[in-house]
This record gives C-alpha cells, sequence and structure tokens, in this order.
C-alpha cells in the first residue's frame, strides 16, 4: 500500500491510497484539472480509481467532485449523515453517492473503517487497512478523545490535522471574533500543540510516522509547526524522528509517497 498527499490545507485536501492495481482518493478538494495533472507526474492511470471516499461536506474536500464524477463516473462514498451536504456542496446528484455507516466497508483491496470526529459539520475520520497495514488520516475536530485517538494505534501512518498556532489565531487581524471562536472551539480545527500531545500518545502504541495536515496558511507555518510538536515531545521525553517520525503535508504540492508493507 502507497499513500500521498496531494494537497492539504485550507483550500484543497486531497490524499490518494493505492497499490498496482487499484487506487483510493481520500477527500476531493482539488479540481479534476489538478488531480489529472497530479496523477500523470505520479505515472498513475485514473482510470483504476476505485472510489472517492469523504470525510464531510465542507469544500475544501467536496469543489472537486463535479468534474471528476462527471468526467470518469466514479462512484463517491460517505457518511449517511453527510451525504445531503456533500451532494450540494459537491455539485453531484444522490444516484453517485454509495452511503456507509459505522460498519467497516471494502473497496477493492481495502478495507475502509470510520469513526465520528468533532466539527461543525458531521465529519469522520478514516481508518484504511491493507492485509495487515493500517493508515489513519484524521483532519477537521476541534478536539479528540481517547476514542477518537485509540482509533489510530497501531497505524504505520498517521496524517493528522495541526491547523493552527492558536496565538496566531488570536492576534489576527484579518479573522472576525466568530470565526477566531470557531476555529478555537470543540467544533473547529485542532491546533499544533494539541496535534503534538496525540502525537505522544501514537509514540507509545506503536505508530511510527506521522503526517502532520490541513495547516492554515493564514495561522500556521511548516516550521512554526515543527518546532512547536517537537518542542512539546522533547519536554515529554520522546525524542523527534527517534522514537516517532514527523513530516508536513505540503499546501499545494505532491508530498512523499509513503510505502506501508
Amino acid at each position: 500500500m502507497r499513500v500521498c498527499s496531494l494537497a492539504s490545507s485550507s483550500k484543497g485536501n486531497c490524499t490518494i491510497v493505492y497499490n498496482d492495481y487499484e487506487i483510493v482518493i481520500v477527500d476531493m478538494g482539488i479540481s479534476c484539472k489538478e488531480l489529472e495533472e497530479k496523477f500523470n507526474i505520479l505515472g498513475l492511470d485514473i482510470s483504476k480509481v476505485v472510489g472517492v471516499v469523504i470525510s464531510h461536506e465542507h469544500g475544501d474536500h467536496t469543489k472537486g467532485l463535479c468534474g471528476l464524477v462527471n468526467k470518469y463516473n466514479v462512484p463517491v462514498y460517505c457518511h449517511y449523515n453527510s451525504c445531503d451536504g456533500v451532494v450540494k456542496k459537491g455539485k453531484i446528484t444522490q444516484s453517485n453517492i454509495i452511503r456507509f455507516n459505522d460498519v467497516p466497508f471494502q473497496l477493492g483491496d481495502f478495507v475502509i473503517s470510520t469513526f465520528h470526529v468533532s466539527h461543525d459539520v458531521y465529519c469522520v475520520g478514516f481508518n484504511i487497512c491493507e492485509n495487515d497495514n493500517k493508515i489513519s488520516i484524521v483532519t477537521d475536530l476541534g478536539y479528540t478523545t481517547n476514542d477518537i485517538v485509540e482509533k489510530l494505534y497501531d497505524s504505520r501512518l498517521v496524517i493528522l490535522e495541526a491547523n493552527h498556532d492558536e496565538k496566531m489565531v488570536v492576534a489576527s487581524t484579518k479573522y472576525p471574533a466568530v470565526l477566531k471562536a470557531r476555529i478555537l472551539g470543540k467544533y473547529g480545527h485542532l491546533s499544533n500543540i494539541n496535534s503534538a500531545k496525540v502525537v505522544v500518545e501514537l509514540a507509545q502504541h506503536n505508530v511510527r510516522q506521522v503526517l502532520f495536515a490541513h495547516l492554515s496558511e493564514e495561522n500556521n507555518t511548516p516550521d512554526l509547526c515543527y518546532k512547536t510538536v517537537c518542542d512539546y515531545l522533547m519536554s515529554v521525553g520522546v525524542e523527534p524522528n527517534v522514537h516517532i517520525k514527523l513530516d508536513i503535508a505540503k499546501p499545494n504540492g505532491i508530498g512523499p509517497i509513503y510505502v506501508v508493507n
């Protein structure tokens, strides 16, 4: 199994999970044209896409659905509780949707299970398994719970939100108070420091690689995210890139290809 982030920011999110025969797209927050361009760079055949799984309805996760579905007739998988919003925001029809619930389902060679996370619309995180290999993707959540973090245990790779620096949000002159409250609240996004606290626990439960994702381009920087996480880990005796490897997803570019086996 291979994993590659094609875009990860507040403007657009898209990750692919694939093997030699099948490709699963996780969120489609980029245009179909951009997806095609990135597939060409990676040498991937878009006809091998067996489906798109959607975490929630927001445009930075759904805005490319219409183009992809209309051109390639790719099935779209989303939770029962979010399908109406995905249809509306993604500008597709109910006939394009395959609904899932909280029971794991098979998509090609991949077994996908989901778990609910706290956001201002219904949103899920993903565990994706191929044979004994597991990866997890969890973004767009205001806070974590023990149950959510336990879902990530034993993953070979965890893609985890580190959206913002709390001080940058508070000091921002671009964001109104109501938006600041949303970002910082329990239905908003995970901060660098809260993400770091999750990483400490993951390092103790057989997770060896974390990719920080969905960084705000207004209220975060890759360097600040990395420093905040590393400083916190060191303060509790977890050595970055020794006990657990750390990386940061690119906002618009193709990231590294992680080989999970």
